[in-house]
């Protein structure tokens, strides 16, 4: 059982502080109910370059040098990142240290500068982000289908944004994104570690005096497929880079422990269904793995590879017989023991440090407004039987939920519409 204690401050902010006695290390994170998701079409990418202009300089630290000697010269791990539903914010640092990682992080949160000649500098490096990820195929694919499921909905949009968008964003934009969103009730500090030298004092001396204001909500989803969908991304390439799956549950859904079980036996090990059957009996792919892709109101499952571009259509057509067979025959003893364990010991092994401990409290929290301790969340996947992970199978897997999406030297879309169409 993990020892946390959650606090709300009158202002409406969390802080959940979890001392872990066999550490020297303390992780401070700071997760925000925001991200892609949130942004209208104009400012596409403001949350994601938002979080990087927070390194750039402080009025306390004017420069990004300033901040980066700071933590460096402690040894210091620290960084960000953005997704569509959160921002998160985090140093890691010996326990020694915790007031200096503290101070920083509502440094960069309350004081940042938007400096306008920084933010014109940062947009090269947002620029070259954006290429990065469209020169790597196994990257790209992943926005491909995101378009594919979500179109101009602000979950198919990269959460980088794109040249246009970036290019017109200037310190305003900056700062009313961080008005709108960057409030105490829309944000979540954990404290996991070792030597709780006051804690909720400091954090509450920091904090605890930012003003609220209700956050804006997203719009829902819209989803209405009826038949199989195939987006293809022409890129010359020599490996055909694809998703394969449907669209799934909600993070919320009651049956999500039953759907990681059957991510595992399909596709999440090296000793899964799909890389024993396509890679090591077949020899089509390098890599192919599955994941569960999930949001507040909707979500994704799905298979990715990358194939020989000769052999594209062999690999889709293996991986729907997979599919198939989940639906019609239940898996074996020995399956469902070996996928439960497995989750039960990822999740162990992950708690053992501080910063793993630290984003699981925040998003149990933030997410799903209460905590399950990992016992029971262990608990919940013991329980799934054959029969659930079957029944969820053919939930899920139905011909009007199926997408495909691609990236490679692909112009004609019918042939895998096809192959698709055949799938029962």
């Amino acid at each position: 059982m993990l020892d946390y204690k959650l606090t709300e401050f009158d202002n409406g902010l969390k802080v959940i502080t979890a001392p872990l006695p066999n550490t020297k290390a303390v992780s401070v994170f700071i997760l925000i109910g925001t991200g892609s998701r949130y942004e209208t079409k104009e400012e596409s990418g403001i949350a994601h370059f938002l979080e990087h202009m927070f390194f750039k300089g402080t009025k306390n630290r004017p420069k990004t040098i300033d901040i980066a000697r700071e933590l460096d010269s402690v040894g210091a791990s620290y960084n960000a990142f953005t997704g569509e539903e959160y921002t998160g914010f985090y140093v890691r640092a010996e326990t020694s240290h915790f007031d200096l990682a503290l101070d920083i992080l509502h440094d960069m949160i309350t004081n940042s500068l938007f400096d306008s000649k920084e933010i014109e500098k940062e947009k090269g490096v947002i620029y070259e982000e954006i290429n990065m990820i469209k020169d790597l195929p196994a990257s790209y694919v992943e926005y491909v289908m995101k378009e594919l499921l979500y179109g101009a909905q602000p979950l198919g949009r990269m959460i980088t944004g794109t040249f246009e968008t970036i290019s017109k964003m200037d310190r305003k934009t900056f700062t009313g994104f961080l008005n709108r969103f960057y409030k105490p009730e829309n944000m979540i500090i954990v404290i996991a570690g070792g030597n709780d030298n006051n804690w909720l004092t400091k954090i509450k001396q920091k904090f605890g005096n930012i003003e609220n204001l209700k956050p804006q909500k997203f719009d829902k989803i819209s989803e209405n497929q009826s038949a199989p969908q195939v987006k293809i991304f022409h890129k010359t390439t020599d490996q055909a880079h694809f998703i394969l799956g449907f669209r799934a549950l909600k993070r919320t859904d009651e049956r999500r422990p039953t759907l990681k079980v059957l991510n595992n036996i399909l596709g999440a090990t090296m000793s899964s269904r799909l890389f024993i059957e396509v890679r090591e009996k077949r020899g089509l792919c390098y890599y192919i793995s599955s994941d569960i892709a999930d949001f507040i109101d909707t979500g994704f499952w799905g298979v990715s590879a990358g194939v020989d571009i000769k052999r594209a259509e062999e690999a889709v057509k293996v991986i729907l017989e997979e599919f198939s067979k989940a639906k019609i025959s239940e898996v074996t003893d020995e399956e469902l023991t070996r996928a439960k364990e497995n989750l039960k010991g990822h999740l162990y092994l992950s708690l053992e440090e501080s910063m793993n401990v630290a984003q699981f409290l925040a998003e149990q929290e933030m997410f799903w407004e209460f905590i399950d301790d990992p016992d029971k969340v262990v608990a919940d996947i013991q329980k799934v039987t054959k029969e659930d992970v079957q029944k969820l199978a053919n939930d899920i897997f139905k011909k009007e939920n199926l997408n495909l999406a691609m990236v490679g030297p692909f112009k004609e879309e019918e042939k895998f519409k096809k192959i698709l169409g055949e799938f029962k």
